[in-house]
């Protein structure tokens, strides 16, 4: 991921490109002298022509994605279930309903996403989590 350092159009003493590297409750302890102190930083990098940092995301879906499809070819699994609905898993979900397995997720309904939506026609149950307590609580404990 890309992330703005171009401090450019802030005051010296804003700490609007801050907070997207610092936690806010750290944010707000630190000095007015100290902001101004990180943004004149900032703004000597952005005179070398750096305006952006890289910050590596971690690709642990798709490793699960991958491994999905490794333990059914080498293990055949028949039955996947995830505890996501992220859109990171759509195209290995795809391709083990095409190939006949089950595929279960378990996340909130409103947060999967419309890759994983769509493939509901292909067989893919998708069970709410918001309900779950319905089947692992006794009725006494759900008030």
């Amino acid at each position: 991921m890309k992330l703005s350092i171009d401090v450019s159009s802030i005051s010296k003493n804003s700490p609007d490109i801050l907070k997207n590297f610092i936690r806010k409750p750290l944010l707000k302890k630190l000095k007015v002298e100290t902001i101004e102190y990180l943004n004149t930083e900032l703004a000597e990098l952005n005179k070398q022509g750096v305006y952006f940092i890289e910050d590596l995301k971690c690709n642990f879906d798709v490793e699960i994605g991958r491994d999905m499809l490794l333990d059914y070819d080498k293990n055949g699994t028949e039955t996947f279930i995830l505890w996501s609905g992220d859109s990171d898993f759509a195209d290995p979900v795809k391709q083990l309903l095409a190939d006949r397995k089950q595929v279960v997720i378990f996340a909130t309904v409103r947060m999967v996403s419309s890759e994983l939506n769509e493939l509901r026609k292909d067989g893919l149950l998708i069970f709410d989590i918001q309900k779950i307590k319905n089947f692992i609580c006794w009725k006494r404990e759900m008030n």
